[in-house]
């Protein structure tokens, strides 16, 4: 294509130029296909990079002979959407494919399509109109709003089927003929679920895991933590054959060592300690993306600590006993004080700790729960202790889809509660958004009527924020009041 002229698309063409040349692929793509499908992950570059799913999607859509899928990222400032394959601008493709994984994405998701002036309600566009096709993520448990907006949903993982439509397009087709080759009707309600576990395609260093080779081995989770979607929406836990990760990573060494080991909880592998042994021996630098604390071994903290990871990340949820029963973590105080007395052991001196806090059955001493296991990190010997911190966000397709969430002035005052009292040496605390998780929880909550309206509003609109702000009050004066007498049933033992 012409290169750019203006200032502000050349300083683009040249941004999106710089990050594709640092990418090094680990096979060959063929481009070729005669059908143009824009790959666009609605977030940055950073992130779209480290999905599997940026790299599961341009493989397999560039395996039918008649297509050229190419990538694209966002960010706010970009205008011309130069895609990172061929430097070719977004408008020059006829199929818009969105990977939403994020409740806050589908937002970037609109400010797109309203930089091209494209419809947001699939009903109004026009002949002359890209085809808009949404899958990822979000479609596992809340698609009432995707639904409306794209002409296209693929539920679920990508489905054979839905890459056998694909494989029909022709580029003589119209609009209408194109959506209605590529809609999938299912064959049973509800989601698909693949066994084909991804793997990166490349490797950078401006992606979240630098210059790492991500391997899947799981998908799906067996635990049942009730605030969380992967294990009630994502199928049942499935698991790369050991033989099969070990091939693979002999192959990549020849490019890297440094491998990312992706799944819902890495610690539940089945293989995990033959591919520790495997890696001590091939001398593996491994990085994982999930680990159970309960789960710990002595000789995983060793591999990681021999490829150079310098933080030890877990994740206890709750402060005290009662709010991790009632979460369904299955984990108690001396699972959290031994894998951190194992961390000292195999030299970490930073740990990374992840709390959910603000939950309605929440009290002032499941809180100062979360003090006290940070000052026994400290008093262990870890010279830097981070927090993460996030507000409670009731999922839907959990056990927890009924609860409200907490107002946002509630939550402002258990946070600077919190902020007070984990003021001290050698910690570290880190609270996510108030205002993003707020929008989060009706993103990802919204009905089909709110979500009608959402899109009529936003015929008007272009600030999102008001709408959400209000829908969210609107959410939890609807939602059932969780009764403390619930506990028996919110409870693991």
């Amino acid at each position: 294509m012409r290169k750019p002229r203006d200032t502000r698309s050349w300083n683009e063409y040249s941004l999106v130029s710089a990050l594709r040349s640092k990418e090094r692929f680990v096979e060959e793509i063929d481009f070729t296909g005669d059908v143009a499908v824009a790959l666009i992950y609605p977030n940055d570059y950073r992130v779209a990079s480290s999905s599997l799913s940026t790299h599961v999607l341009l493989r397999r859509f560039n395996s039918l002979p008649n297509v050229r899928a190419e990538r694209f990222y966002y960010v706010p400032e970009l205008e011309r959407f130069y895609s990172l394959d061929s430097l070719t601008p977004l408008d020059e493709f006829r199929i818009w494919a969105f990977s939403v994984h994020f409740e806050l994405d589908i937002l970037n998701v609109f400010d797109i399509l309203n930089s091209y002036g494209i419809p947001l309600k699939s009903e109004d566009r026009l002949p002359s109109h890209p085809v808009i096709v949404i899958g990822g993520a979000m479609t596992y448990f809340n698609d009432s709003l995707v639904s409306r907006v794209a002409d296209v949903v693929n539920r679920g993982d990508l489905s054979r089927n839905f890459l056998e439509r694909l494989a029909t397009l022709r580029p003589s087709m119209n609009r209408d003929e194109t959506a209605s080759a590529m809609t999938v009707e299912p064959e049973a309600p509800g989601v698909f679920y693949d066994d084909e576990l991804g793997q990166s395609l490349f490797i950078t260093p401006e992606s979240v895991f630098k210059d790492r080779f991500l391997i899947e081995i799981g998908r799906g989770c067996a635990r049942k933590c009730r605030f969380c979607v992967s294990g009630y929406r994502f199928g049942k836990a499935r698991f790369r054959d050991l033989e099969e990760l070990l091939a693979i990573m002999e192959r990549q060494a020849r490019i890297t060592k440094r491998f990312g080991l992706v799944a819902a909880t890495v610690t539940d592998y089945p293989f995990i300690d033959r591919l520790l042994e495997r890696s001590l021996e091939l001398g593996y630098d491994l990085s994982v993306s999930s680990l159970r604390l309960d789960a710990l071994s002595e000789n995983l903290l060793e591999v990681l600590k021999k490829g150079k990871q310098k933080v030890f990340t877990v994740a206890p949820e709750g402060g005290s006993q009662r709010i991790r029963n009632l979460f369904g973590k299955g984990i108690n105080d001396r699972d959290i004080e031994s894998a951190l007395e194992m961390g000292i052991k195999k030299g970490f001196k930073n740990i990374k700790l992840y709390f959910i806090y603000g939950a309605s059955f929440e009290n002032e001493s499941d809180r100062s729960g979360i003090v006290e296991i940070a000052k026994l990190a400290v008093g262990m010997g870890y010279s830097q202790v981070v927090l993460s911190l996030n507000p409670l966000v009731p999922k839907p397709g959990t056990p927890f889809e009924e609860l409200p969430m907490e107002n946002l002035q509630s939550l402002k005052k258990i946070e600077r509660e919190l902020r007070s009292k984990l003021r001290m040496p050698g910690v570290k605390s880190d609270f996510e958004s108030l205002k993003e998780s707020s929008l989060q929880y009706a993103l990802g909550n919204i009905d089909e009527a709110g979500s009608e309206n959402f899109l009529e509003y936003l015929k008007e609109e272009r600030n999102a924020i008001p709408f959400l702000q209000r829908y969210v009050e609107e959410l939890n004066l609807r939602r059932k009041e969780w009764k403390m007498h619930g506990k028996e049933e919110y409870s693991c033992y």
